[in-house]
């Protein structure tokens, strides 16, 4: 019986990261007009902080000028870990966690013009 329990367990787990993160992750506060520090608190900012520290010192300016995930908008990269960066039609693109990447590689076009978007923001909060 508990052995059952635990394979249950196990395989309820294992689902929600092929599922990927959708709702099941707390998104980041976004950040006001007032800036990032209106929103977020000093904590949140340096784990942000150290998970952007994570990826190669070349992407990090590049994770910088997007900001957010380019699936899950609401999410601030480094949020919920290093970021993870794929190529979108040659072009680096991150999202929050791996579980967004098929969603992002499904129609290219539009995953890059959100980055696009998302890069505006950032450059003019």
């Amino acid at each position: 019986m508990r052995l059952e329990l635990l394979t249950v367990l196990a395989l309820l787990s294992g689902s929600s990261f092929l599922i990927g993160c959708g709702e099941k992750s707390a998104p980041a506060p976004a950040t006001s007009p007032a800036g990032p520090a209106a929103n977020s608190s000093s904590a949140e900012d340096a784990k942000i902080a150290e998970a952007i520290a994570k990826l190669p010192e070349e992407e990090r300016a590049l994770a910088a000028a997007q900001k957010f995930c380019a699936v899950e908008d609401k999410s601030r990269l480094g949020y919920m870990g290093k970021p993870h960066k794929i190529l979108v039609e040659g072009q680096p693109v991150f999202l929050c966690c791996a579980g967004c990447e098929d969603e992002a590689l499904k129609d290219p076009q539009a995953t890059l013009a959100k980055v696009e978007k998302l890069k505006q923001a950032a450059a003019h909060p």
